[in-house]
């Protein structure tokens, strides 16, 4: 598939890897059409990537139904179609022991992360399967391959929700012409790795060594959304998973780092840990 001219929605683009994913979008010639929950936050974001190539923001909370079907409206009117959907919107609100997560913080990202994935999906798989073509693209995370995922397991348990989901939806649209690509980027350091929120003393222990680990094994977004632009520009299959992890990359990253020690060369990136106590039920005595 080439890139080019090719119009393309991005759900939550105003920051981090889904700011990335339009960046690259826009260097490749596609057109790109971003999604903030603020219009403060979209605003902020075109006017850094408008100088790229054609892009346009919309307001849009991947947990409001009617935002999300005003939006493949919206954009159908501006650009006449929409070719590629991405699935990026979504979260970690903090780490540490499941066990002393509040369990409306989970709720809270099962409602961004995983029900707003399948309102997304619905919503453009209306406009797409008619026309028998079009290509959606699911953004993985740690936990979608099913192992642990400590010191972010409510994360994961919503990013093993979204390979499930992946995979399942693949199975039930094979032969309808729209390709699904679940597309897992690796640890990269964003705000949301590189300042994040702590819950319990135990949580606070999982990460002292945190920012070391960020260190060897974060890349730059920009990174992973090179990476994906050109997965999307060479993908002829069907469905297709594609990880950047390997099973090499933390030998590599230990290397790395070795040598920038070294050679007193290489960023390292900024860690900084928010503190907040365990949660304990109102029911406990």
């Amino acid at each position: 598939m080439s890139i080019k001219d090719k119009v393309v929605v991005v759900t939550g683009s105003t920051r981090g890897y889904g700011y990335a994913i339009a960046e690259s979008l826009l260097e490749a010639g596609a057109i790109v059409a971003i999604t903030g929950r603020s219009q403060k936050a979209v605003d902020a974001a075109l006017s850094t990537l408008q100088p790229k190539g054609r892009a346009s923001g919309f307001v849009m909370d991947v947990c409001k139904e009617e935002q999300i079907y005003k939006l493949v409206e919206e954009v159908i009117k501006e650009f006449g179609s929409i070719d590629i959907w991405v699935n990026n919107a979504g979260y970690s609100n903090a780490a540490g022991m499941m066990i002393e997560m509040d369990p409306q913080d989970a709720l809270d990202m099962f409602m961004s992360n995983d029900l707003g994935v399948l309102r997304c999906t619905q919503a453009i798989m209306h406009y797409m399967l008619p026309r028998k073509q079009g290509l959606l693209v699911n953004i993985y995370g740690n936990g979608s391959f099913l192992r642990p995922a400590s010191p972010t397991g409510l994360y994961g348990a919503t990013k093993a929700w979204m390979t499930s989901f992946t995979r399942t939806l693949a199975k039930e649209l094979k032969g309808s012409g729209v390709q699904i690509l679940g597309f897992s980027p690796g640890m990269m350091t964003t705000d949301m790795l590189t300042s994040p929120n702590v819950v319990g003393e135990r949580g606070k222990e999982m990460l002292k060594n945190f920012g070391f680990v960020l260190r060897f094994l974060g890349q730059p977004a920009k990174y992973a959304s090179d990476k994906l632009v050109k997965t999307i520009s060479n993908n002829r299959k069907e469905f297709t998973e594609v990880k950047l992890f390997k099973p090499w990359t933390p030998l590599l990253g230990l290397i790395r780092v070795g040598w920038e020690n070294l050679t007193n060369t290489g960023k390292r990136p900024g860690f900084e840990l928010h503190y907040q106590p365990a949660y304990r039920s109102k029911y406990l005595k």
